[in-house]
């Protein structure tokens, strides 16, 4: 069965236990608990998360917002574990050290993280352009990504080597808690990891909590811009797989809902491990029904998978 992130919820509910009641009306066995929750409304939920049905199967960093914020706004890259920066990295491990916490008194055994990004002047808007006006593939917006990978790559060890300080810190809270550390494959081209770097991290900390966590729609975008081919880092690290937030795009638009966009969600279920973790991810104000008929629609493609695979 499949999972729904509170993603979907971002800006609707103010109260904890209204929350939880409308996560239970989907047909669903878990949740993931993401970023965007307050604090207020974690706490409320605790205690009722205990005796619900729904499994909180994993939860996304920084959970849940940190108080310390004057917005209340929550994200995953409120603070960088790539940082150079000894004191900043110190920051964000102190908060991904509390999403750790949480995740091991409720049971939860994965923590999603956004792993950083490499400081540099980025150019969304001109690569944006170039699919825009469809050029993605011209020799011009070719040229112009292999500069800006280059570029990321000639300043990227040293934000590297931040992270692996991080992670090596929290590697070993982690396995106390018996907590895995899922590392979410990104969408901008200057955020961590990259392609190549994913294996470089798990074998600097081989045999640590860690695994890789798939997002379907982030894959199907940096196909879409020409970055990588959308099924390459499922491929590539499908033996580290620990989970997968599974949405649709169509174009540069992503977190739709599945059935609804470009992405084919039966080549990805077809050939994922049955222990491997699968969350709905969903754009903040999607709607009932909508959110309805992409469970259903992961449902169905899972039920055939079944049938093929018992013939």
């Amino acid at each position: 069965m499949v999972a729904l992130s509170t993603s979907f919820a971002s800006g609707r509910f103010t109260n904890g236990e209204t929350l939880l009641a409308a996560l239970e009306g989907y047909d669903i066995t878990g949740i993931e608990l993401e970023y965007r929750i307050s604090e207020k409304v974690f706490h409320q939920m605790k205690p009722l998360l205990m005796r619900s049905r729904l499994k909180v199967v994993s939860m996304h960093n920084f959970f849940p917002i940190p108080g310390v914020l004057k917005t209340g706004r929550g994200g995953g890259d409120l603070f960088l574990l790539s940082h150079p920066d000894r004191e900043e990295r110190q920051n964000a491990i102190k908060w991904t050290l509390r999403t750790i916490e949480h995740a091991h008194a409720l049971e939860s055994g994965v923590v999603i993280l956004h792993c950083g990004r490499v400081e540099m002047e980025p150019a969304i808007d001109q690569l944006h352009g170039f699919h825009r006006s469809g050029q993605i593939e011209s020799d011009e917006a070719q040229a112009f990504i292999a500069r800006m990978i280059d570029h990321r790559d000639r300043k990227k060890p040293k934000y590297i080597d931040g992270l692996l300080f991080s992670l090596d810190r929290l590697v070993r809270v982690a396995e106390r808690y018996h907590v895995i550390l899922a590392l979410e494959n990104r969408y901008h081209y200057y955020e961590l990891p990259g392609t190549d770097d994913f294996l470089t991290i798990f074998s600097e900390l081989d045999g640590a909590p860690l695994g890789y966590w798939h997002d379907s729609g982030h894959a199907h975008i940096n196909e879409v811009l020409s970055m990588s081919e959308a099924d390459s880092l499922l491929n590539m690290n499908r033996d580290r797989l620990v989970g997968i937030h599974l949405h649709d795009a169509t174009g540069l638009d992503d977190h739709l809902p599945p059935g609804t966009g470009d992405i084919d969600f039966s080549k990805i279920l077809g050939h994922l491990k049955s222990d491997v973790i699968k969350v709905i991810e969903l754009k903040a104000g999607t709607g009932d029904a909508d959110i309805t008929a992409g469970i259903e629609h992961i449902g169905r493609i899972e039920n055939e998978s079944h049938e093929n695979n018992s013939d």
